[in-house]
C-alpha cells in the first residue's frame, strides 16, 4: 500500500463543515469593501524578495526568518533571481500602484484584497504558515479622518461577523523625525539592561530598538519602565493622534492605548494596520501618504467558532430523487431546471433505491425532496423532509411551485 501523504506542516484543509463560517466571513468582507467604496486589486502570490526586504525592512522577522523562498525552473532566468511567497499584501499593492502609474487616478485611492499569505513561522494554534487576510489600503490621504474610518471599518467587520468584545489597541510611533528621537531614547534605556534581554532583542537593539518592545519574552518590568512613543511625538504627529482619538470617540469606537504596539499586524491579534507614509518613495514611487490594515480571516473564523456565533440561515437545499434507481438522466434534467429557477439543488447519478436516495439527501442537509415517479408520469411529489408534509405537483410548473413552497414554508435551519 502506498504511503499516505499529509498536508504540509503549518497548513490546514478547509472542510465542507467549516465552509459556512468562511463563506459568511468572506461575504461580509466583500459587502463592506463595496459599502466603503474600495476597489478590488489582486497581486501575484510571489514577488522578488527585494520587494519585501525594502517594504518590511531587512531586520523584520518576516524577512530574516519567515520568508518562503521559491525558485524558477532549472536553467531559467527566474532561477537566477530570488523570489518569495508573499508574507503580506501591502508591498505588492504598492509595487502595482507604482508600476501601473496609479498615482494619476482620482485621489485618495481606495483598494482592497482578499487572499493567502505565507510565513515560515513555528506553527501554533491559529498561527498557520499559509493564512488568509483581508487587506485594505488608502493612498493619498494624510489626515486622521481616514485613520479613524479604517479603525471603525475593522470594528464593523467584527461586529457584522458576530464577534463580541473586540477592542482596538492604539499607538503612534510618529514620523521619521520624532521616531528617531524615540529610537535613541529606547537605545539609551535598554543598553545598560541588555543582559536581561533575549538574544533576539539584543540583536534588535542594535538594528531596530522599537522591535525590542515587540518581544513576547520581554520582562514586563522592563517594558513598563521603557520610554513611551507618545512622549516623543512632534507637534504635528501629536495633533494627528489626538485628532484620531477625538474622531474615534465621536464614532463610539472602543479602543485602548498600547505603548508596546510598534508594528501593524501581530500574529496573535485578529488583525492590525497603520500608516506607511514613506513606503511608496522607498519602493521608487512619488511620495504619497498611505494607510492600511490586514485582518486575519483564519483567526476571525476561529474566534467565531469559539464564541459559537450563529450564522444566517442558508438557502434551503432541495434534493431530486426518483422511484427508479436508474433514472439518473431525468433526475439531472429536473435538477437543472430547478437550478435555472435559482434554487440550491443536489442530485446524483448513483443507482440506488428511493429510500437510500432520501437517506443520502437528509444526511447532506436537504430540507426538501422532489420525488419523481416512474418514467412517463407528468407529476412529481415535493416532500418537506422535516415535517413529512408533501404535495403533488405538475412537472410543467414544478420549478415555480417548488420556489413558492421553499419561499413560504418553514425557514431552513441555520448553520453554526
Amino acid at each position: 500500500m502506498a504511503r499516505k501523504i499529509s498536508a504540509p506542516r503549518g497548513t490546514h484543509d478547509l472542510l465542507p463543515e467549516e465552509a459556512p463560517t468562511w463563506e459568511r466571513v468572506e461575504a461580509v468582507v466583500r459587502d463592506l469593501s463595496s459599502r466603503y467604496g474600495f476597489e478590488r486589486i489582486d497581486t501575484p502570490i510571489f514577488e522578488r524578495i527585494e520587494l519585501f526586504a525594502r517594504g518590511l525592512g531587512e531586520s523584520s522577522d518576516a524577512v530574516e526568518k519567515e520568508m518562503f523562498r521559491v525558485s524558477g525552473a532549472k536553467g531559467s532566468e527566474e532561477e537566477r533571481s530570488e523570489w518569495a511567497l508573499r508574507p503580506e499584501p501591502t508591498a505588492g499593492i504598492v509595487r502595482a500602484y507604482i508600476e501601473h502609474g496609479m498615482h494619476v487616478r482620482p485621489s485618495p485611492l481606495r483598494l482592497w484584497m482578499l487572499g493567502p499569505m505565507f510565513r515560515y513561522a513555528r506553527p501554533q494554534a491559529g498561527r498557520y504558515r499559509e493564512f488568509t487576510q483581508w487587506d485594505v489600503e488608502v493612498i493619498g490621504d494624510p489626515g486622521p479622518m481616514v485613520d479613524a474610518e479604517l479603525i471603525e471599518l475593522a470594528h464593523r467587520f467584527y461586529a457584522e461577523v458576530g464577534l463580541r468584545g473586540v477592542v482596538a489597541h492604539l499607538n503612534s510611533i510618529g514620523d521619521m523625525v520624532c521616531r528617531a528621537r524615540y529610537r535613541d531614547a529606547l537605545t539609551e534605556y535598554f543598553a545598560p539592561l541588555s543582559s536581561r534581554l533575549s538574544a533576539d532583542s539584543q540583536r534588535r537593539l542594535q538594528v531596530n530598538p522599537l522591535r525590542v518592545l515587540d518581544d513576547k519574552d520581554l520582562d514586563p518590568e522592563l517594558a513598563a519602565g521603557a520610554p513611551k512613543a507618545l512622549d516623543y511625538l512632534c507637534e504635528a504627529c501629536r495633533e494627528h493622534f489626538e485628532g484620531l482619538r477625538e474622531l474615534l470617540g465621536r464614532l463610539g469606537v472602543r479602543y485602548e492605548i498600547n505603548h508596546r504596539l510598534v508594528r501593524g499586524l501581530d500574529y496573535y491579534a485578529l488583525g492590525g494596520g497603520g500608516r506607511y507614509d514613506g513606503l511608496i518613495e522607498v519602493l521608487g514611487g512619488r511620495p504619497a501618504p498611505a494607510i492600511g490594515f490586514g485582518l486575519g480571516i483564519d483567526r476571525t473564523v476561529i474566534g467565531a467558532q469559539k464564541q459559537q456565533v450563529t450564522l444566517p440561515a442558508r438557502t434551503p437545499l432541495v434534493a431530486v430523487v426518483s422511484a427508479s434507481p436508474d433514472d439518473a438522466p431525468r433526475r439531472l434534467e429536473v435538477a437543472t431546471a430547478l437550478r435555472d429557477a435559482g434554487l440550491r439543488v443536489r442530485t446524483d447519478g448513483l443507482s440506488r433505491t428511493l429510500s437510500k436516495q432520501l437517506e443520502a439527501a437528509a444526511k447532506a442537509g436537504a430540507r426538501w425532496a422532489v420525488l419523481l415517479g416512474e418514467p412517463g408520469l407528468a407529476r412529481a411529489t415535493l416532500r418537506d423532509l422535516e415535517s413529512g408534509d408533501q404535495q403533488d405537483l405538475a412537472l410543467d410548473t414544478l420549478a415555480a411551485e417548488v420556489v413558492r413552497a421553499v419561499d413560504h414554508r418553514t425557514p431552513s435551519r441555520g448553520s453554526k
